[in-house]
């Protein structure tokens, strides 16, 4: 299902009523909207660090904890891919419950990422692959993904169905 907000925003003010179709989405609609709500989800820094998630399992599972964790500088440095592997797949587990969490694969990418000047960046390419929840069956969802280590932005590279 498209977000609230997707929902209430009224593309064609001028008509007095709307067929059913215009108020759902399309598959491809569906990918779109989950491709731009992945984005900013892991565009967003929460405060995963400053929660104690034994003690706080619903505060670290609300709002209050949107995002994922710092992903740049001496954080990740630290981290081997498995903890941010495991960072980024308990945010969309969290966050994004139009995804079926059973088919969430979160992979590195091996491809490098080169800058306009041709040089090499500081950047951990990885890959999101999953199931969105679509009647009657669902949808196959795949993104890829590449976080400057740098700035700390992820940047969704490209989608393509499954």
């Amino acid at each position: 299902m498209p977000t609230l907000l997707d929902r209430l925003r009224d593309d064609a003010p001028y008509r007095q009523t709307e067929a059913p179709e215009a108020y759902t989405a399309t598959r491809k609609q569906m990918r779109d909207i989950v491709q731009r709500d992945l984005a900013y989800l892991l565009n967003t820094t929460s405060i995963e660090d400053r929660i104690d998630r034994a003690r706080y399992p619903q505060a670290a599972a609300s709002t209050v904890n949107f995002g994922v964790p710092p992903l740049a500088g001496t954080f990740i440095a630290s981290r081997r891919w498995s903890d941010v592997e495991t960072m980024i797949r308990r945010a969309i587990g969290d966050f994004e419950p139009r995804l079926i969490p059973e088919s969430l694969v979160v992979s590195p990418r091996t491809d490098t990422d080169v800058d306009s000047a041709g040089e090499h960046r500081n950047v951990l390419a990885f890959e999101v692959r999953g199931l969105i929840h679509m009647d009657p069956y669902p949808l196959e969802f795949m993104v890829q993904s590449s976080l400057d280590l740098e700035t700390s932005e992820i940047r969704i590279t490209g989608m393509r169905a499954g």
